[in-house]
């Protein structure tokens, strides 16, 4: 059987396999696609049914996803998946915030200027859950992709990341404790824009490594001058725990982005539960490592630390090569060849020869 004469099943398992690999480049889509469907073509002429062929082969989206694996290629449905991730944490993240707004926080209600008062109610006391629900409307706002359309997903993640850092700049003292959520919004909307195009690699980590050491070295620093008197307990908790996070994330460990975003949360909340004078530093610190974290933890790959799996995603040509494809890995290869369907059937493929 020709390849013109392949029955319809075969030709739309061929068009959604085309549509699977739309972010692969166009030379090497087309000779997928067309090692795939020489593969078809010769299994049909050996006799077997299209159902059979197709239901051997997989389908379209498993094939096109071990095809960019074989060659290095980003998975396509990984960005997606760390952009929801990171809406998810928004979401959350903009619901405490709304929280303690609503229970703890009765100076940042926007209608007068009062002053905290260890006795007075929170803003739902003072005037009504009606009021108080519209605290939760920036988490609304950070939670709108994860019902959007996927044509105009990464757009309302834009959308949300410009429209919560306006508000956080011009509602006043009620805006800066929702930064911390406009940091994670943007790191929504460019993260997973970041991982399709491949950007960032060890420089990336290196960077996120540095900043979540930073405050650890200072303080290092301001120990050893004297301007800073730090316990046994205080060099644990503000020197060791800063670098070694640090130092995780700067060799990619994703444990590293979990604990500095557990870390950036829990300084959230303690601000939040003692507010003294550096309240807004401690918020807004506690809020960068939290969306430095959480977008290091959703971007690094779960099989970063495997050494072979980092060589074949690279392309390194230890890799034993698989049918003369490039990095190719042991075991079912992603683009099917008419080898298999002449073993599977040796007495139909006698004739043939």
């Amino acid at each position: 059987m020709s390849d013109d004469g392949l029955p319809e099943a075969a030709w739309a398992y061929l068009r959604a396999l085309d549509a699977e690999l739309s972010d692969v480049p166009s030379g090497t889509a087309e000779e997928i696609v067309a090692d795939v469907r020489a593969h078809i073509a010769d299994a049909l002429d050996s006799g077997r049914s299209a159902d059979e062929v197709l239901a051997g082969l997989g389908a379209a989206p498993d094939v096109a996803r071990q095809a960019r694996e074989e060659l290095g290629l980003p998975d396509q449905d990984r960005p997606e998946r760390v952009g929801r991730t990171l809406s998810l944490v928004a979401s959350a993240v903009g619901v405490l915030i709304a929280v303690c707004v609503s229970f703890l926080l009765p100076s940042t209600v926007p209608v007068e200027p009062i002053q905290a008062d260890a006795g007075e109610p929170g803003v739902l006391g003072r005037l009504g859950p009606g009021i108080a629900l519209l605290t939760l409307l920036p988490a609304l706002v950070a939670a709108a992709p994860l019902v959007a359309p996927a044509r105009v997903r990464a757009g309302s993640r834009l959308a949300g990341a410009i429209a919560l850092t306006m508000f956080a700049c011009a509602a006043g003292e009620t805006g800066l404790y929702y930064l911390p959520l406009a940091l994670v919004a943007w790191a929504a909307a460019l993260v997973p824009w970041a991982v399709r195009r491949g950007a960032g690699g060890r420089w990336w980590h290196v960077l996120a490594g540095g900043i979540v050491a930073m405050p650890g070295v200072l303080v290092a620093v301001a120990s050893a001058g004297g301007s800073v008197g730090v316990g046994w307990v205080g060099a644990a908790l503000w020197i060791a725990g800063p670098v070694a996070a640090g130092a995780l994330c700067a060799y990619g460990f994703r444990a590293g982005y979990a604990v500095t975003a557990l870390a950036g949360a829990l300084v959230m909340i303690l601000a939040m539960a003692e507010r003294g004078f550096l309240f807004a530093a401690f918020w807004l610190f506690g809020g960068l490592y939290l969306a430095l974290g959480a977008a290091g933890y959703a971007a690094a790959r779960p099989a970063d630390g495997d050494p072979a799996t980092a060589r074949a995603a690279d392309g390194d040509p230890t890799s034993p090569p698989v049918n003369g494809d490039p990095a190719g890995a042991p075991g079912a290869p992603a683009r099917p060849r008419p080898e298999p369907a002449t073993e599977a059937d040796p007495e139909a493929a006698a004739p043939a020869g």
